[in-house]
């Protein structure tokens, strides 16, 4: 028989708790935006996500949710529904819902009172590649391709598997080659020790691992070298797909918020390219106790403000993530660029030395 390999995704370990659209001031219970973490009143001062497209890559996002409309681009659907534009979501948890707010909730509702997310201003294209929690590989790289192909500077993933899938890699590294950012959960099932899954764990991915209100690593993160940066993951308050709230735990909600925070960059500097917009996010990032880079926390906590507000000629310097001990995480694609601009240069020399040398003769 032949073995299914599905993703599974990365929700609410504790709890998942739907609220109704009436409960009290939902934005005052998003503690990420608090001034004791990522000051998001400070931040949007210099930077909201403007022209920036994020493409999450979920259950379809509830575009009709008052927090959320007009912030909703058409997408579409890999999961079999015929003319699917990703604007609803027909999972149980509102899975993909929430991680839109998170990104780019407006905080209309109830009188301006609703959930607001940390890129206020970006667009989200919804790409369903999942129903209920589970996919198949090919559905999710084939949501990737389309991201790419479609406008998204950012992918957004809380979905994984424990298998190396080819066509999933084959598809974050078209991303990567096409400058566009992928960030990827690292996956809940760290008290068993696990490594990230995939897609987090490929190379060139933003693995995001979770920490909770007090800047704690949330132990249930899968973590190890392959970890990028950290971002809060508990009691997180967002919108659910039937126009009301719900709070969860997980770093699927993690994940979504170092999207945003790469979109605030990107909309400050908006010509910077993919490889410049991490190097930011790293080199700004809290970073937990002396070493450079920690296994349950990446390079660090994410930190939007001193992103923003860090000039990009006196950020420290760029450090090398890596899957192994041999292979750099990030510093690749750099290497590529340069051998071929290189042999590009070295040729055109060549051919022009030899027309010289064939009219001297």
């Amino acid at each position: 028989m032949r073995k299914k390999v599905f993703f599974v995704l990365f929700v609410g370990m504790a709890f998942i708790l739907a609220t109704p659209a009436w409960a009290a001031d939902e934005r005052q219970a998003e503690w990420p935006l608090d001034a004791q973490h990522f000051r998001a009143e400070q931040a949007w001062t210099t930077a909201r996500g403007h022209g920036t497209t994020i493409a999450v890559l979920d259950s379809g996002c509830q575009a009709d949710h008052p927090d959320l409309a007009g912030q909703v681009l058409t997408g579409t659907g890999f999961v079999g529904v015929a003319g699917d534009t990703g604007q609803s979501d027909r999972s149980q948890d509102s899975h993909g819902t929430s991680i839109a707010a998170i990104i780019a909730g407006s905080g209309k509702n109830n009188a301006g009172t609703g959930v607001i997310g940390l890129a206020p201003d970006a667009r989200i294209l919804p790409v369903r590649v999942t129903v209920d929690g589970e996919t198949q590989p090919v559905s999710l790289a084939e949501g990737i391709i389309y991201a790419v192909d479609h406008g998204a500077r950012i992918i957004t993933i809380s979905a994984s598997t424990s298998v190396p899938d080819p066509n999933l890699r084959s598809s974050v590294e078209h991303a990567i080659e096409r400058g566009v950012l992928v960030i990827a959960a690292t996956g809940n099932s760290g008290r068993d020790g696990n490594p990230p899954s995939y897609p987090a764990y490929f190379p060139g991915v933003v693995a995001v691992t979770g920490v909770d209100s007090s800047n704690k690593f949330w132990p249930e993160s899968q973590s190890g070298p392959q970890a990028t940066l950290a971002a809060p993951a508990t009691d997180i308050m967002s919108a659910n797909n039937h126009g009301g709230y719900l709070r969860g735990d997980g770093t699927s909600y993690a994940a979504p918020y170092v999207a945003a925070a790469a979109a605030l960059v990107w909309s400050k500097w908006p010509d910077l390219p993919a490889g410049r917009v991490i190097r930011q996010l790293i080199d700004t990032a809290d970073r937990h106790g002396d070493a450079a880079h920690d296994d349950q926390y990446g390079f660090g906590i994410v930190n939007p403000v001193k992103a923003l507000t860090t000039s990009l000629t006196t950020a420290t310097g760029f450090p090398a993530v890596t899957n192994d001990t041999s292979t750099s995480r990030w510093p690749w694609t750099a290497t590529v660029i340069t051998i071929t601009v290189s042999a590009m240069v070295i040729g055109w020399l060549l051919r022009r030395r030899a027309v010289n040398g064939k009219g001297k003769s």
